[in-house]
């Protein structure tokens, strides 16, 4: 994917997000086609640009912020793109508070008689919430802690049918190697957090390694997957909030290594008003013969910093024996 088309779909994903938080409807109007259809486990289902304002607006009384993350593009050769991200909003009225975490993507086509991308459909799933559901009455039973109960709706996103992996099968190469390390992470995160297990398992080279906490160190493909995709299970609103703050390349341009510093929801900035980060990655990704950037080491770092604290490149080091080392 060459630069332009990127910077139009990107321009297209934070006006939908201008619309939702802010009531800026304008410039996304305009990029709505015409069958453009909304779908949110909360807000329902609409089918025409007044359906979509009509849904969203209802949370902007109270919506006093909103920061998206863990972003993702792919375009493919029909004519196809789809974008996804995630997404901490806050409600506020007083002293109540309401504090929420979802995934969205959307899904673009192109135009050609316009020359431009039309947005086309947007999948909206809230995950969790903490605080007071009473500050949006208008959503449907906000999400628990607990998982999947009996009698729950169906899913309006399943990641092995809606996630923009699932979409665009043959997705054409990023417009920059460093897009495409960044999306890495948000391909990991989503495949996690979404129970994508498939997905997941792209992720990674067959000789990974590194330390999980709280599992252990690990070694290899099969241990790894299998043990995330057991710890998973216990954590049905597990949402990894994140972003890349440092990426450096190797000198035999097939490996590269990012610091992926944690965003947790409840203290996104310190006293100062400055992003503050929870945790941070030590990851390391190679280029296989196929094209594609998979992690070969990952080590996960607790730990408070700020930007101008930014961990250094550890690589190799966990503080966890690996399993098979030598005692």
């Amino acid at each position: 994917m060459d630069n332009k088309p990127r910077a139009e779909l990107t321009a297209l994903r934070e006006a939908f997000f201008e619309a939702w938080s802010k009531g800026n409807w304008q410039a996304l109007t305009a990029a709505l086609a015409d069958d453009a259809c909304l779908i949110s486990n909360q807000h329902g289902a609409s089918q025409d640009p007044d359906g979509w304002q009509h849904a969203l607006a209802r949370d902007r009384p109270c919506l006093v912020s909103m920061r998206t993350s863990n972003h993702a593009t792919l375009t493919g050769d029909d004519g196809q793109a789809a974008c996804s991200a995630y997404v901490i909003g806050l409600f506020t009225d007083g002293q109540r508070h309401l504090l929420f975490g979802a995934s969205v993507v959307l899904r673009f086509h192109l135009d050609e008689d316009k020359g431009r991308w039309l947005l086309r459909h947007a999948r909206l799933n809230v995950n969790w919430c903490r605080g007071e559901p009473s500050l949006v009455p208008h959503w449907r039973m906000p999400p628990g802690d607990t998982g999947w109960q009996l009698g729950d709706p169906a899913p309006v996103l399943v990641s092995e049918l809606d996630s923009p992996w699932a979409l665009i099968r043959a997705a054409q190469p990023c417009g920059s190697t460093t897009d495409a390390i960044a999306e890495l992470y948000s391909k990991y995160s989503w495949a996690i957090d979404q129970g994508d297990i498939a997905l997941l398992a792209d992720c990674y080279t067959q000789d990974a390694a590194g330390g999980f906490t709280p599992i252990g160190a690990l070694r290899g493909r099969h241990a790894i997957v299998g043990q995330l995709k057991s710890f998973r299970r216990l954590w049905p609103w597990m949402q990894h909030f994140a972003e890349v703050v440092r990426l450096g390349f190797e000198p035999d341009g097939r490996h590269a290594r990012m610091i992926v510093a944690r965003l947790i929801p409840e203290r996104l900035a310190d006293a100062a008003g400055d992003p503050v980060f929870g945790a941070h990655y030590q990851l390391r990704a190679r280029l296989e013969q196929d094209g594609q950037w998979r992690i070969c080491w990952s080590d996960y770092r607790p730990g408070w910093f700020t930007l101008a604290e930014t961990p250094e490149f550890d690589l190799g080091v966990t503080h966890i024996q690996l399993e098979g080392a030598a005692t």
